[in-house]
């Protein structure tokens, strides 16, 4: 079955959140490595506001399809 344009969009949207959420993760390790506890700890507010609009993002994506039911998601 193939996705509709608002399907697209809200996985896109997830896509863009779960990059956005490695890459800073990634950045926060290297501050733990480092030692630079300040940033680490300002990272990790990020993390959580980021991991907030993920959730949202995800669970409006699950809404959608299932009630347009047109695409399913892992």
């Amino acid at each position: 079955m193939q996705s509709c344009p608002e399907y697209i969009r809200l996985q896109a949207e997830v896509s863009k959140i779960l990059l956005e959420l490695a890459n800073i993760a990634t950045i926060q390790a290297e501050m733990c490595r480092s030692g630079n506890g300040a940033e680490f700890a300002r990272l990790d507010k990020e993390i959580e506001r980021i991991f907030g609009e993920k959730e949202r993002a995800i669970g409006a994506l699950r809404q959608h399809a299932k009630e347009h039911r047109c695409s399913t998601i892992p």
